[in-house]
């Protein structure tokens, strides 16, 4: 019969193998992951992109990559649902300032955005309806002729004169054309 004695020695012998055998194992661990980060065979490479155009981004860095989609999202309603339109998480001032120097976008391998959305996984959908590209700067509005009349508004000009000739009918309170 063993002693309550030594039962209790056997335990503690064994409670600290235990605990040197886990401490072997993630020394060994953290030792495998530091030779396989310095080695990058196998590992996504963390995407490095030039700095921006401007002095400085609106937030700070670390705060944009976690939260620059609810800031887009945010500036979105702002503008579509109220009307409020401002310039400082607007889509168009990233684009405008984190477009590379070497292919004026923020989408392909390197570019700003897409390569980040690559390292991530995320499907970056913004594009499909938003320039990707900075839009060069005009000395006037889009809407108006270079002599500043009122233009077509980039309709063309078989649309443009359909428009013009096709009348509108008024409608009664009773819903019938007159």
């Amino acid at each position: 019969m063993v002693s309550l004695a030594k039962l209790r020695d056997m335990l503690t012998w064994q409670r600290g193998a235990a605990i040197a055998a886990l401490l072997m194992a993630s020394v060994a661990a953290v030792a495998s992951a530091d030779a396989h980060e310095e080695s990058s065979s196998g590992r996504v490479p963390v995407p490095v992109h030039p700095e921006g155009k401007g002095d400085k981004c609106v937030r700070d860095t670390a705060y944009m990559r976690r939260h620059h989609m609810e800031l887009l999202k945010h500036h979105r309603d702002e503008t579509v649902h109220k009307g409020i339109r401002t310039t400082e998480f607007s889509l168009k001032n990233c684009v405008a300032c984190h477009a590379s120097k070497d292919t004026n976008s923020v989408l392909g391998k390197n570019g700003f955005c897409q390569s980040c959305h690559s390292y991530a996984a995320v499907t970056l959908d913004c594009f499909e309806c938003h320039a990707s590209k900075p839009k060069a700067a005009t000395p006037f509005h889009s809407a108006l002729n270079q002599d500043g009349r009122a233009g077509d508004g980039g309709l063309a000009s078989g649309e443009r004169q359909e428009s013009q000739t096709t009348p509108v009918e008024q409608i009664t309170t009773s819903g019938a054309s007159k």
